[in-house]
């Protein structure tokens, strides 16, 4: 009687053992899933528009980088912007974009430099249409769809 509860004993831990690792592979299994997903959702930029970095310096972003625009976006050298350009000649909050009414405009934010837009600064909010380049600092965007 000892000898068959003690191989019942050893079977139920085994069978314990078996349950468990199962668990923990489906598990580990989900975890990688949930985290494949969430690394394709951050490596696909989201946005109503970008900015399309045409001309950059050494340390600023790197040329045909796509720069996701929200309904308001803050422009600057600032880490706070939305959209961070990195260049001594960019204000901390340099520029605004909105997307207002269904079109896009952007102002100056009070910048040293000021905001240009097709080669012409601004003074007042000006409108934007898919194309426009925008200039901050040494750094040139295209607006694109």
């Amino acid at each position: 009687m000892e000898v068959t509860f003690a191989v019942l004993l050893w079977g139920v831990r085994i069978a314990f053992l078996v349950l468990l690792y199962l668990f923990l592979i489906r598990a580990f299994a989900a975890l990688w899933r949930a985290m494949r997903v969430e690394e394709a959702v951050a490596a696909k930029p989201t946005g109503l528009a970008f900015l399309v970095v045409q001309k950059s310096h050494s340390g600023g972003p790197r040329s045909g980088a796509r720069l996701p625009l929200r309904a308001l976006t803050s422009i600057g050298r600032d880490a706070g912007n939305d959209v961070v350009v990195n260049d001594d000649a960019a204000s901390s909050k340099h520029a605004l974009v909105s997307f207002r009414d269904g079109e896009w405009w952007v102002e100056d934010a009070g910048s040293t430099n000021g905001t240009v837009v097709n080669g012409t600064r601004i003074t007042a909010a000006e409108r934007l249409h898919y194309g426009d380049e925008i200039l901050i600092g040494r750094v040139a965007m295209r607006l694109e769809q």
